[in-house]
């Protein structure tokens, strides 16, 4: 019987994404154009050590062939092939084991993908290679070169395991529902090192045979997705082709997609929450100053604002417009990624349709084989929820715009209050100065008809200095400023009554 930790023709796929052509809002995130290459060529060259180095030379750079999904690959550099190959022989339980692979970068839309498989071939030199032992993955990712920390793809990445089942182990999965997920759990624990293996999320079926899904998708931060599938049936063999490994490129980079969007949005969520915070704080504040008992006084008074509250009104007139255009941004941008999520969970959803009506038109697999209900559980399950989170989010957050534009609002009016209240109180007090002065040169023009110029013996004297004689002009002018003096009393007297009565009939009892 073939042990249990044996495995046939094991391959390790790795798919990693980043972008291109950022946005200027994205300009400093890690997006060279060859940070991705270079980390595929330190994978081959520093920690599988094979000999073929993938540099520069061997794709296109800097005239991209054009095309929504391009392969970058230089095919008369690498003898008009898609991909670059590379192998070398390893020694495991005294058995020389060949280890084969490709890499194959490509530009799909708006995004760079690397497509990288190490397996250990089916057949070689024409005869079938024996199984091996799980603790061949060690050797597929030493010192953890195929995950996201060293990989650090902008997008994100998916690790795909595939390894083909005995009779013996088929038979033990039949019999155990366990089985299969602890030899899942071994082939993990040999390709992962550290405390950087996913847990395990869910288990399943796809064309055909057994697969297992790793990695808690609640935490982006350290979230790695590995895909472990057991080939336990012929059909699965046949549906696992070039054309199928084209799809699976393209269900991970929209997957991808919608992580890394859906962890942005995250992150926006805890800074606007901030800003909507400070934002609140900031407009109570503001109108619990201009509701303090002195302002309050001063305003039953018909005093009106000092300088000081004044001025800092007009602080914050300048101040929250910006805040105003930056908080709508941040709203912007959460949109912005929202917007992403949809484009790219109608993508996914397209190409698990297209697939299952691929399968189908050939006519030789039965439904079972073209259910894609594990695969299609990503975009019926998770990102409903992700798209119902950041649409309860911009539900709340919005009526921050909203909160802005009421207290700029508010805040314009009482200054604009304030400005017509000074505005008219100056206006009543030049008027009152100039009836005054009106009063006061009518005054003194008649004046001197009230005084007898003939009348030598008429002295007008000081009081208290009963021997300082006033002079008939001095006392002129005294009269006339007296006279204006008293209108203008008069008149700002009326004034201040007629603002106290409003406020006077308000306290007496009402009349019956």
């Amino acid at each position: 019987m073939t042990p249990s930790n044996k495995i046939y023709a094991p391959n390790v796929y790795l798919f990693a994404f980043h972008l291109c052509n950022p946005l200027e809002s994205e300009s400093n995130s890690p997006v060279e154009f060859g940070s991705l290459w270079q980390k595929c060529d330190e994978i081959l060259q520093a920690k599988l050590a094979v000999s073929n180095k993938f540099n520069d030379s061997y794709f296109h750079k800097k005239d991209e062939p054009v095309g929504g999904r391009v392969n970058l690959i230089d095919k008369s550099k690498v003898n008009d092939r898609n991909s670059l190959d590379f192998g070398k022989e390893i020694s495991v339980e005294n058995q020389t084991i060949p280890v084969k692979g490709w890499a194959l970068p490509m530009r799909i839309d708006d995004s760079y993908a690397l497509g990288l498989q190490i397996r250990v071939p089916e057949k070689d030199k024409g005869n079938k290679t024996p199984v091996v032992d799980v603790s061949i993955f060690q050797q597929f990712n030493p010192g953890n070169c195929l995950l996201p920390d060293f990989v650090q793809s902008y997008f994100g990445q998916t690790l795909l395991i595939t390894a083909g089942l005995s009779v013996e182990q088929n038979q033990a999965a039949r019999d155990d529902s366990q089985f299969l997920k602890g030899l899942g759990k071994q082939c993990l624990e040999n390709l992962i090192s550290g405390d950087s293996r996913p847990d395990f999320c869910r288990q399943g079926e796809l064309f055909g045979s057994p697969i297992l899904e790793y990695g808690d998708i609640n935490q982006p931060d350290n979230y790695c997705h590995v895909i472990i599938w057991f080939f336990n049936s012929p059909t699965t063999d046949d549906i696992w082709d070039e054309t199928r490994y084209k799809d699976f490129m393209d269900l991970f980079l929209y997957r991808n997609k919608i992580l890394r969007a859906y962890r942005d949005c995250r992150k926006l969520y805890l800074v606007i929450r901030e800003e909507y915070k400070q934002i609140e704080l900031d407009i109570d504040k503001t109108f619990k100053y201009l509701q303090r008992d002195r302002a309050r006084q001063r305003q039953s008074k018909g005093a009106g604002l000092n300088e000081d509250e004044l001025e800092y009104l007009a602080n914050q007139m300048i101040e929250l417009p910006p805040r105003a255009v930056n908080y709508a941004r941040l709203l912007i941008d959460l949109q912005f990624r929202e917007n992403t999520i949809a484009i790219n969970v109608q993508n996914y959803t397209d190409k698990l349709n297209e697939i299952s009506l691929d399968i189908k038109s050939s006519k030789k697999y039965n439904d079972s084989d073209a259910d894609l209900s594990f695969l299609a559980a990503f975009s019926t399950q998770n990102c409903p929820r992700f798209q119902r989170q950041i649409q309860a989010d911009l539900g709340y957050f919005k009526h921050g715009t909203g909160l802005l534009d009421k207290a700029m609002e508010a805040i314009r009016g009482v200054v604009a209050i304030e400005e017509a209240y000074r505005d008219a109180k100056l206006e009543v007090t030049i008027q009152a100065v100039g009836f005054g002065l009106g009063v006061a040169g009518v005054v003194a023009g008649g004046a001197p008809y009230l005084i007898k110029q003939d009348a030598p013996d008429r002295k007008f004297y000081w009081p208290l200095l009963t021997h300082v004689e006033i002079h008939p002009f001095v006392l002129v002018l005294l009269i006339s400023l007296g006279a204006g003096g008293a209108v203008w009393f008069v008149l700002m007297f009326g004034v201040k009554i007629k603002q106290l009565l409003p406020k006077i009939k308000q306290q007496l009892p009402p009349f019956r």
